[in-house]
Protein backbone atom coordinates (compact mmCIF):
# COMPACT_ATOMS: atom_id res chain seq x y z
CA UNK A 1 0.00 0.00 0.00
CA UNK A 2 1.18 3.80 -0.30
CA UNK A 3 0.59 4.48 3.29
CA UNK A 4 3.02 1.03 4.03
CA UNK A 5 5.60 2.33 1.45
CA UNK A 6 6.31 5.42 3.38
CA UNK A 7 9.70 6.19 4.52
CA UNK A 8 10.76 8.29 7.29
CA UNK A 9 12.61 10.75 6.55
CA UNK A 10 16.67 10.00 7.14
CA UNK A 11 19.63 12.05 6.79
CA UNK A 12 22.01 11.04 4.02
CA UNK A 13 23.70 8.21 4.24
CA UNK A 14 27.36 7.98 4.05
CA UNK A 15 27.15 5.55 0.91
CA UNK A 16 31.37 6.08 -0.09
CA UNK A 17 32.59 5.80 3.07
CA UNK A 18 30.62 3.55 5.40
CA UNK A 19 31.44 5.33 9.21
CA UNK A 20 32.71 8.01 7.62
CA UNK A 21 30.27 10.17 10.08
CA UNK A 22 30.33 8.65 13.53
CA UNK A 23 31.97 11.26 15.23
CA UNK A 24 32.39 11.11 18.56
CA UNK A 25 30.36 7.83 20.31
CA UNK A 26 29.33 7.07 23.99
CA UNK A 27 32.16 4.10 24.99
CA UNK A 28 32.10 2.08 28.11
CA UNK A 29 31.21 4.35 30.77
CA UNK A 30 29.67 8.46 30.06
CA UNK A 31 32.99 9.37 31.47
CA UNK A 32 35.08 7.65 28.17
CA UNK A 33 34.62 9.29 25.33
CA UNK A 34 36.55 8.36 22.57
CA UNK A 35 36.88 10.87 19.05
CA UNK A 36 38.28 8.83 16.19
CA UNK A 37 41.68 7.28 16.64
CA UNK A 38 43.78 9.59 14.63
CA UNK A 39 42.52 12.59 16.74
CA UNK A 40 42.87 11.92 20.61
CA UNK A 41 46.05 12.88 22.39
CA UNK A 42 46.67 10.35 25.16
CA UNK A 43 43.74 7.45 24.42
CA UNK A 44 43.70 4.88 27.56
CA UNK A 45 45.38 1.68 27.17
CA UNK A 46 43.06 -1.28 27.68
CA UNK A 47 45.00 -4.21 26.23
CA UNK A 48 48.69 -4.95 25.90
CA UNK A 49 50.50 -7.80 24.05
CA UNK A 50 53.88 -8.83 24.26
CA UNK A 51 54.64 -5.20 24.70
CA UNK A 52 52.31 -3.77 22.43
CA UNK A 53 49.75 -1.32 23.62
CA UNK A 54 45.95 -0.97 21.90
CA UNK A 55 43.38 2.02 23.39
CA UNK A 56 40.28 2.38 23.84
CA UNK A 57 40.22 4.04 20.62
CA UNK A 58 40.44 0.80 18.78
CA UNK A 59 37.67 -0.67 20.74
CA UNK A 60 35.72 2.89 20.39
CA UNK A 61 36.07 1.58 16.44
CA UNK A 62 35.12 -1.54 16.68
CA UNK A 63 31.86 -0.70 18.65
CA UNK A 64 30.63 1.56 15.86
CA UNK A 65 30.96 -1.24 13.36
CA UNK A 66 28.94 -3.90 15.82
CA UNK A 67 25.39 -4.73 14.73
CA UNK A 68 22.71 -2.28 16.17
CA UNK A 69 20.93 -4.70 18.03
CA UNK A 70 24.49 -5.49 20.03
CA UNK A 71 25.34 -2.01 20.23
CA UNK A 72 21.87 -1.16 21.70
CA UNK A 73 23.16 -3.86 25.03
CA UNK A 74 25.38 -2.74 28.04
CA UNK A 75 29.26 -2.61 27.05
CA UNK A 76 29.97 -4.84 29.43
CA UNK A 77 27.74 -7.59 27.42
CA UNK A 78 30.34 -7.39 24.80
CA UNK A 79 33.68 -5.48 25.94
CA UNK A 80 35.30 -8.86 26.93
CA UNK A 81 34.01 -10.06 23.74
CA UNK A 82 36.19 -7.37 21.69
CA UNK A 83 39.20 -7.36 24.00
CA UNK A 84 39.49 -11.03 23.39
CA UNK A 85 39.10 -10.38 19.31
CA UNK A 86 41.75 -8.08 19.83
CA UNK A 87 44.16 -10.68 20.93
CA UNK A 88 43.49 -13.27 18.65
CA UNK A 89 43.78 -11.13 16.15
CA UNK A 90 47.28 -9.63 17.09
CA UNK A 91 48.29 -13.33 17.90
CA UNK A 92 47.50 -14.73 14.17
CA UNK A 93 48.45 -11.70 12.42
CA UNK A 94 51.75 -11.75 14.53
CA UNK A 95 52.13 -15.84 13.50
CA UNK A 96 51.20 -14.63 10.00
CA UNK A 97 54.65 -12.48 9.59
CA UNK A 98 56.79 -14.58 11.07
CA UNK A 99 55.34 -17.47 8.78
CA UNK A 100 56.27 -15.81 5.76
CA UNK A 101 52.23 -14.99 5.16
CA UNK A 102 52.33 -11.88 5.02
CA UNK A 103 54.69 -11.60 2.16
CA UNK A 104 52.66 -12.99 0.17
CA UNK A 105 51.88 -11.38 -3.01
CA UNK A 106 47.84 -11.03 -2.40
CA UNK A 107 48.06 -10.59 0.99
CA UNK A 108 50.03 -7.68 0.88
CA UNK A 109 47.99 -6.02 -1.46
CA UNK A 110 44.41 -7.04 0.67
CA UNK A 111 46.72 -5.88 3.40
CA UNK A 112 47.84 -2.00 2.07
CA UNK A 113 43.84 -2.00 0.53
CA UNK A 114 42.41 -2.19 4.32
CA UNK A 115 45.10 0.51 5.41
CA UNK A 116 44.26 2.83 2.69
CA UNK A 117 41.00 2.69 3.47
CA UNK A 118 41.57 3.77 7.32
CA UNK A 119 44.14 6.52 5.79
CA UNK A 120 41.60 7.76 3.57
CA UNK A 121 38.98 7.69 5.63
CA UNK A 122 40.08 9.41 8.36
CA UNK A 123 41.95 12.52 5.77
CA UNK A 124 38.61 13.01 4.08
CA UNK A 125 37.21 13.07 7.38
CA UNK A 126 39.52 15.67 8.61
CA UNK A 127 39.39 17.56 5.25
CA UNK A 128 35.46 17.81 5.12
CA UNK A 129 35.52 18.98 8.92
CA UNK A 130 37.72 21.87 7.75
CA UNK A 131 36.00 23.03 4.68
CA UNK A 132 32.52 23.14 6.04
CA UNK A 133 32.05 26.97 7.60
CA UNK A 134 29.06 28.08 9.69
CA UNK A 135 28.56 30.56 6.73
CA UNK A 136 27.74 27.22 4.79
CA UNK A 137 24.97 25.19 7.12
CA UNK A 138 23.22 29.22 7.60
CA UNK A 139 22.91 29.52 3.27
CA UNK A 140 22.00 25.25 3.07
CA UNK A 141 18.96 26.63 5.84
CA UNK A 142 18.60 29.42 3.86
CA UNK A 143 17.90 27.69 1.21
CA UNK A 144 15.95 25.03 2.90
CA UNK A 145 13.33 27.54 4.32
CA UNK A 146 12.82 29.16 0.52
CA UNK A 147 12.36 26.19 -1.22
CA UNK A 148 8.64 25.78 0.19
CA UNK A 149 7.87 23.28 -2.43
CA UNK A 150 9.96 21.10 -0.43
CA UNK A 151 7.65 21.02 2.72
CA UNK A 152 4.61 21.05 0.44
CA UNK A 153 2.42 18.27 1.85
CA UNK A 154 -0.84 16.55 1.07
CA UNK A 155 -3.58 14.48 2.99
CA UNK A 156 -5.97 12.14 1.24
CA UNK A 157 -8.01 9.19 1.33
CA UNK A 158 -7.50 6.49 -1.10
CA UNK A 159 -9.45 3.45 -2.08
CA UNK A 160 -7.36 0.49 -3.10
CA UNK A 161 -8.69 -2.18 -5.28
CA UNK A 162 -7.82 -5.39 -7.48
CA UNK A 163 -8.74 -4.03 -11.04
CA UNK A 164 -8.90 -1.39 -13.43
CA UNK A 165 -12.56 -2.03 -13.82
CA UNK A 166 -13.68 -2.00 -10.35
CA UNK A 167 -12.31 1.16 -9.30
CA UNK A 168 -13.91 2.57 -12.08
CA UNK A 169 -16.77 1.28 -10.70
CA UNK A 170 -16.01 3.15 -7.62
CA UNK A 171 -15.66 5.82 -9.55
CA UNK A 172 -19.12 5.98 -11.31
CA UNK A 173 -20.73 5.49 -8.02
CA UNK A 174 -18.40 8.48 -6.46
CA UNK A 175 -19.61 10.64 -9.19
CA UNK A 176 -23.23 9.62 -8.24
CA UNK A 177 -22.47 11.10 -5.07
CA UNK A 178 -21.66 8.60 -2.61
CA UNK A 179 -19.46 9.38 0.41
CA UNK A 180 -15.66 8.41 -0.68
CA UNK A 181 -14.98 7.51 3.04
CA UNK A 182 -17.72 5.53 3.24
CA UNK A 183 -17.11 3.38 -0.14
CA UNK A 184 -13.14 3.20 1.03
CA UNK A 185 -14.71 1.66 4.56
CA UNK A 186 -16.88 -1.22 1.94
CA UNK A 187 -14.62 -1.33 -0.62
CA UNK A 188 -10.73 -0.65 -0.26
CA UNK A 189 -8.72 -3.84 -0.09
CA UNK A 190 -5.75 -1.99 2.00
CA UNK A 191 -5.27 -1.49 5.63
CA UNK A 192 -6.42 1.90 5.64
CA UNK A 193 -9.89 0.79 4.81
CA UNK A 194 -11.53 0.41 7.92
CA UNK A 195 -10.70 4.14 8.63
CA UNK A 196 -12.43 5.14 5.50
CA UNK A 197 -8.97 4.98 3.83
CA UNK A 198 -7.36 8.05 5.49
CA UNK A 199 -3.20 8.73 5.05
CA UNK A 200 -2.87 11.72 6.62
CA UNK A 201 -0.52 14.38 5.78
CA UNK A 202 2.50 12.94 3.45
CA UNK A 203 5.27 14.77 1.27
CA UNK A 204 7.18 14.15 -2.05
CA UNK A 205 9.02 11.00 -1.31
CA UNK A 206 6.72 9.60 1.27
CA UNK A 207 4.89 7.36 -1.13
CA UNK A 208 5.35 5.64 -4.49
CA UNK A 209 5.94 7.62 -7.51
CA UNK A 210 2.46 7.03 -9.34
CA UNK A 211 0.39 7.45 -6.11
CA UNK A 212 2.84 10.53 -5.27
CA UNK A 213 2.51 12.08 -8.96
CA UNK A 214 -1.04 12.07 -9.12
CA UNK A 215 -1.93 13.06 -5.36
CA UNK A 216 0.25 16.40 -5.77
CA UNK A 217 -1.27 16.91 -9.15
CA UNK A 218 -4.51 17.07 -7.79
CA UNK A 219 -6.81 20.43 -5.86
CA UNK A 220 -8.27 19.99 -2.38
CA UNK A 221 -11.75 18.56 -2.43
CA UNK A 222 -11.10 16.39 -5.21
CA UNK A 223 -10.91 12.46 -6.38
CA UNK A 224 -8.82 10.90 -8.66
CA UNK A 225 -10.97 11.22 -12.19
CA UNK A 226 -9.02 7.76 -13.61
CA UNK A 227 -7.75 4.97 -11.77
CA UNK A 228 -4.22 5.26 -10.92
CA UNK A 229 -2.18 1.87 -10.90
CA UNK A 230 0.74 1.44 -8.58
CA UNK A 231 2.41 -2.15 -7.64
CA UNK A 232 -0.20 -2.32 -4.65
CA UNK A 233 -2.96 -2.16 -7.10
CA UNK A 234 -5.63 0.23 -8.21
CA UNK A 235 -6.21 3.62 -6.36
CA UNK A 236 -8.67 5.87 -6.37
CA UNK A 237 -7.35 9.78 -4.73
CA UNK A 238 -9.23 11.35 -2.51
CA UNK A 239 -7.17 15.12 -1.43
CA UNK A 240 -8.72 16.53 1.56
CA UNK A 241 -6.11 19.03 1.96
CA UNK A 242 -3.05 21.02 0.79
CA UNK A 243 -0.55 22.67 3.14
CA UNK A 244 2.99 23.69 3.39
CA UNK A 245 4.88 22.60 6.88
CA UNK A 246 6.68 25.05 8.57
CA UNK A 247 10.50 24.82 8.08
CA UNK A 248 12.61 22.79 11.65
CA UNK A 249 14.59 25.54 13.36
CA UNK A 250 17.87 25.58 12.39
CA UNK A 251 19.29 23.51 15.15
CA UNK A 252 17.03 20.70 15.04
CA UNK A 253 18.24 20.50 10.82
CA UNK A 254 21.79 21.18 11.39
CA UNK A 255 23.01 17.49 11.57
CA UNK A 256 21.14 16.95 8.39
CA UNK A 257 22.51 19.87 6.94
CA UNK A 258 26.04 18.86 7.50
CA UNK A 259 25.63 15.53 6.74
CA UNK A 260 24.24 16.79 3.28
CA UNK A 261 26.74 19.11 2.86
CA UNK A 262 29.39 16.70 3.61
CA UNK A 263 28.38 14.18 1.35
CA UNK A 264 28.71 16.75 -1.52
CA UNK A 265 31.96 17.71 -0.08
CA UNK A 266 33.57 14.38 -0.66
CA UNK A 267 32.24 14.59 -3.95
CA UNK A 268 34.46 17.61 -4.38
CA UNK A 269 37.43 16.03 -2.65
CA UNK A 270 37.36 12.76 -4.81
CA UNK A 271 37.25 14.94 -8.00
CA UNK A 272 40.06 17.14 -6.80
CA UNK A 273 42.05 14.39 -6.12
CA UNK A 274 41.52 12.72 -9.17
CA UNK A 275 42.01 15.27 -11.63
CA UNK A 276 45.42 15.56 -9.88
CA UNK A 277 46.29 12.28 -10.30
CA UNK A 278 47.55 10.25 -13.54
CA UNK A 279 45.12 6.76 -13.76
CA UNK A 280 45.35 4.09 -15.63
CA UNK A 281 42.50 1.46 -15.73
CA UNK A 282 41.21 -1.97 -17.88
CA UNK A 283 37.96 -2.00 -18.64
CA UNK A 284 35.87 -4.82 -18.01
CA UNK A 285 35.93 -5.89 -21.53
CA UNK A 286 39.49 -5.41 -21.84
CA UNK A 287 39.98 -7.72 -18.49
CA UNK A 288 37.61 -10.31 -20.21
CA UNK A 289 40.17 -10.41 -23.48
CA UNK A 290 43.03 -9.98 -21.54
CA UNK A 291 41.72 -13.53 -19.24
CA UNK A 292 40.80 -15.56 -22.29
CA UNK A 293 43.97 -14.74 -24.06
CA UNK A 294 46.00 -15.70 -21.08
CA UNK A 295 44.07 -18.74 -21.09
CA UNK A 296 44.60 -19.60 -24.36
CA UNK A 297 48.10 -19.47 -24.54
CA UNK A 298 48.57 -21.73 -21.38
Amino acid sequence: MPSQSRSRLKGPGTGFFPWLFSGLIPLLTAAMLAPSAYAQDAPQTVLTIDGQDFSINLVGTIITQLPEDIRRQPPQTYYDRIIDDIIDTYLAAEASRQSGVADNPIVKEIADRARDRVLAEAWIQQSVNDRITEEMIIKSYDDFVADAESRAEVRARHILVDTKEAAEAVITRLDGGEDFATLAKELSTGPSGPNGGELGYFRRGDMVPAFELAAFGMDSGSYSPAPVQTQYGWHIIYVEDRRVAAAPTLEQMREQLVQTLSIKMIGMIVAELRAGASIERMSFEDLSAAEAARRNNQ
